[in-house]
């Protein structure tokens, strides 16, 4: 059902972007043979849609026919749209193939929210048209063709695992709700029976918690992986359609983490899985890092993201603060059609106010405890995936509350809104802030030995191809026991050690980087982990080593990097 109810509302943003290419290749194709792959394409949307009408109007009562029928019915709109490639490919220019070819990635990309909830499903959907692409690229006899065939392959390996840890995280997710709502059942009819109604919940709460971080490692690995190769593509992209595909592959992966990471953050936060890490924090540094990180994004609408910072430390988490702030600045700029975003952050009283102003259309009134709900989004009734999954504002309101402040709204329809929320200063803390990146990365990191150590193989291909383009020597390996064997197998000195945080066999990054700086002396070392459960990241805290966090930017792997080489 689930399925059904996400298809039943695709064909409205499908039919646009057929309409698109249709566009794209007018000029280059026969018109019957464009009006023929139309007409096709828009019967198997009908046949879609239709299916999934028919379906929510009356349940079927098996199951597992009615999946088989929903695959069948994927790979008829997968193969109806990958006939594109064979049909358009030869006729068409190369930037308008690019142009195809980009269409079908996010088309591929997209089916992960139509089909990702059942693997198989969208394995058929997404087959036809990576298949036709790598065939019809293949066939241009180009080098180009050639590497674009080869990506596309990686691109659809990486895409397959990750549509597999979705329907994995779905199943999951049905099976917490099931249990949840049978407990609600129990807790109505046996109600003298509380306090072992209340063990169950704490079970239950203990599970999904546990659930949770395992489920955000294994959903960041993918991303991680991908953000490296599509790094590594834009260095040594040769020609403007690969520097152009490796752009759109990058804002697709960027979407794709962005949608992940609310999904999972919300989760933590109703699982009480996060714990406040109160420190000094340099209000203006974090929010002069989190604009600059976003002004490409607003000036790419046209808007003016400006900033106005007193000097003063705040008594906070910042890794909170910062994410209140990205869902703030984020949200406005998405709801913000012409005009301005302030970032406001002035002493008010005995605290720090951070408020966030738009000029965008404004909020009723009656909708103003609604836009702090899961899911609701106002003015996007199509669900449109640009403007995000609609739970930016609820994160912002539970962090918050886990902060112990409230979010404070104004707005006026016409004119825009604003949201702020109160820090406590800090009594006589220090200034503290991070160190922007070297200019000259290459010079820094050319000749430098680097020892990667992580237990996924896509990782460590995705990290050495990534380093290695940067001038470093790069070794790698999945363990403590591999990396002994590459020292004795290798003289030049490490220069930097960077390890993930879980590894195989119960191993842990903090003591195999204690372990190999016995053998080779305390170098410097960095860990990166896709792990979120609350007790690793004290974990990681206490051992005092640098941490990053799946899925890592280049940027901010190369800024980590860089510095800790420069100390």
């Amino acid at each position: 059902m689930l399925l059904c109810r996400v298809m039943s509302r695709a064909p409205v943003v499908n039919l646009i972007v057929v309409s698109f290419i249709c566009y794209i290749v007018w000029e280059h194709v026969p018109v019957w043979t464009v009006l023929a792959w139309a007409g096709l394409v828009f019967t198997s949307e009908a046949v879609r849609m239709i299916y999934a009408r028919r379906t929510l109007a009356s349940p079927p009562e098996d199951a597992g026919r009615a999946l088989s029928t929903l695959v069948r019915i994927a790979f008829f709109v997968g193969c109806a749209r990958g006939s594109a490639m064979p049909l358009f490919f030869e006729a068409l220019p190369p930037v308008a193939d690019a142009a195809l070819s980009v269409t079908f990635l996010g088309f591929c990309a997209g089916g992960l929210s139509t089909h990702g909830a059942y693997a198989r499903a969208f394995y058929y959907f997404a087959g036809p048209m990576l298949l036709a692409m790598g065939i019809a690229w293949l066939g241009s006899g180009t080098k180009e063709g050639v590497v674009l065939a080869i990506l596309f392959a990686v691109f659809a390996l990486m895409i397959s695992v990750f549509a597999k840890e979705i329907e994995k995280l779905v199943r999951e997710s049905f099976f917490i709700r099931h249990q949840r709502d049978q407990l609600v059942e129990q807790l109505d009819r046996e109600r003298q029976e509380v306090a072992l109604a209340r063990d169950s919940a704490e079970q239950a709460n203990h599970a999904k918690s546990r659930f949770l971080a395992a489920a955000s490692h294994d959903l960041r690995q993918p991303l991680h992986a991908l953000s490296l190769f599509s790094a590594t593509l834009s260095l040594q992209a040769t020609t403007h359609e690969l520097r152009d595909i490796a752009g759109h592959i990058a804002n697709a992966l960027r979407s794709l983490s962005s949608l992940v990471d609310a999904l999972l953050d919300i989760s933590k936060l109703d699982a009480r899985a996060i714990t406040p890490v109160l420190q000094p924090v340099d209000v203006r540094a974090l929010v002069e890092r989190v604009a600059t990180e976003y002004r490409p994004d607003a000036a790419a609408k046209g808007l003016e993201l400006r900033v106005v910072c007193c000097d003063a430390i705040a008594h906070s988490d910042p890794v909170l603060v910062e994410r209140m702030l990205r869902n703030l600045i984020d949200n406005a700029i998405k709801y913000t059609a012409g005009g301005h975003v302030l970032v406001d952050v002035r002493i008010d009283g005995e605290g720090l106010r951070v408020s966030v102003e738009d000029t965008g259309a404004g909020i009723p009134p009656e909708e103003r405890e609604r836009v702090f709900e899961e899911f609701y989004q106002l003015g996007n009734t199509e669900r449109d995936r640009a403007m995000g999954l609609g739970l930016g504002l609820a994160i912002v309101q539970r962090v918050g509350r886990l902060l112990g402040t409230d979010i404070e709204l104004i707005s006026a329809v016409g004119r825009g809104s604003t949201f702020a929320f109160q820090l406590p200063l800090s009594a006589g803390a220090a200034q503290v802030g991070g160190e922007a990146a070297p200019a000259d990365v290459s010079g820094r990191l050319r000749g430098r030995t680097i020892l990667v150590i992580d237990d996924e193989p896509e990782v460590r291909i995705g990290m050495r191809r990534f380093l290695e383009a940067w001038g470093c020597r790069v070794l790698v390996c999945g363990g403590l026991a591999e990396a002994l064997g590459l020292l004795d197998a290798h003289t030049p000195a490490i220069d930097l050690i960077l390890a993930d945080f879980r590894l195989r066999a119960g191993e842990d990054g903090i003591a195999t980087i204690a372990a190999l700086r016995q053998r080779i002396g305390v170098v410097p070392a960095l860990l990166v982990s896709g792990d979120t459960a609350p007790e690793r990241l004290r974990q990681a805290e206490a051992s005092g080593l640098p941490i990053l966090h799946k899925p890592v930017t280049a940027d901010a792997l190369l800024r980590a990097i860089t510095g800790l080489l420069r100390a």
